[in-house]
């Protein structure tokens, strides 16, 4: 039986330990559980990362512990776009900037780019029949206001002072996996999901062995131990975690 990345549909009532606590974070980590047992979407993440912000601070580790929860979702969800031949989807939590403003000569208001525009499409009736790369080089200036989801979160955690090396390194060669997934699969020129179970499905052992090993298949094991360990913490905020580098002051943007 051919086995490819799929999404992985969690019962979230397995998560919602230490029922006898109150308290904001665990309710907060409870609804990333609630999340993740779903599918995760770009809006989603951005607004528990609004939400995110919102919380007061007792234990700067438990936010930065959090905060890498939700990067562990972008990080899933992505690779499994990209397994599932979503490259567009993928590219937005991993590339493509949230929001790009658009500076143009004369004007004084910046305009958003249409993120999955081209300039050269989006400024087409001003450029005429000029050649769009000249134009847009003498008429234009573009700002990246808002990168992409998992390249920011991953500067945030890198900035911390707080996050493990090991966990960081980790985080920033499974972004690269989502990168070379997507590559190779457009190098096979494997257009969406169902003729990549085709070409799988009639390949030869070898060949299939060699594809499936190109994908991501991202589980949510780490996810699951940074909310175990920040159950841990609220608990015992002496309490340590593989996922942090105990320094004596940690802060928080």
């Amino acid at each position: 039986m051919t086995t490819l990345s799929t999404p992985v549909v969690r019962d979230a009532r397995f998560y919602d330990r230490l029922p006898w606590v109150s308290d904001a974070w665990l309710d907060f980590n409870h609804q990333l559980n609630r999340d993740a047992a779903g599918l995760p979407n770009e809006a989603i993440l951005e607004k528990r990362l609004a939400g995110l912000e919102r919380l007061t601070i007792d234990d700067p580790c438990v936010y930065w512990l959090t905060l890498a929860r939700i990067a562990e979702m972008a990080l899933k969800q992505a690779g499994d776009y990209a397994d599932q031949c979503e490259f567009q989807a993928a590219g937005d939590l991993l590339i493509n900037p949230r929001r790009v403003e658009v500076y143009r000569r004369g004007w004084k208001t910046a305009v958003v780019k249409g993120r999955h525009m081209a300039l050269s499409e989006q400024f087409a009736a001003a450029i005429g029949d000029e050649l769009p790369a000249a134009w847009l080089t003498r008429e234009t200036l573009t700002q990246v206001c808002q990168e992409a989801l998992l390249p920011h979160l991953e500067k945030q955690l890198s900035a911390s002072g707080v996050m493990a090396d090991t966990y960081l390194n980790s985080l920033t060669l499974r972004m690269q996996r989502v990168s070379g997934t997507i590559a190779f699969l457009n190098a096979w020129q494997i257009a969406d999901s169902l003729e990549l179970y085709g070409r799988v499905s009639t390949a030869s052992r070898a060949d299939r062995d060699a594809l499936t090993a190109e994908l991501c298949r991202f589980d949510y094991d780490v996810f699951d131990a940074l909310g175990q360990d920040i159950e841990n913490r609220v608990v015992n905020p002496d309490a340590d975690s593989a996922f942090l580098e105990m320094t004596p002051a940690v802060d928080v943007p």
